[in-house]
């Protein structure tokens, strides 16, 4: 299966609908690329934890690829991934297409 961005952009709006469904309608996130995903998301740590852990599982069932996203990786001076839908989209789509880890976004 070839792995694009839009694919990717797929698994994460399915993975915030499905934590959405454990949020009251005033908590839930939008599915848009805007979306805040880390501050300015309204999600705590568990909620946070929980997303990540939602995102790490459907990438491995739809693309046969595990992640682990919760281990430090990124480089300081870089943008954060999880700052929104699309820069996380991004940073996945060079961690699924050449299996390594983007130093700067």
């Amino acid at each position: 299966m070839e792995i694009t961005r839009e694919k990717i952009i797929e698994v994460l709006y399915e993975s915030i609908a499905e934590l959405n469904e454990q949020r009251s309608k005033d908590q839930r996130m939008a599915l848009s690329p805007q979306t805040p995903l880390g501050e300015g998301s309204g999600l705590d740590s568990l909620g946070f934890v929980n997303l990540v852990a939602l995102i790490e599982e459907k990438c491995d069932d739809r693309f046969g690829r595990t992640l682990v996203l919760s281990v430090p990786h990124i480089d300081p001076a870089a943008h954060d991934p999880f700052e929104t839908v699309d820069s996380l989209a991004k940073f996945l789509e060079v961690i699924l297409t050449d299996g390594e880890r983007p130093r700067v976004i």
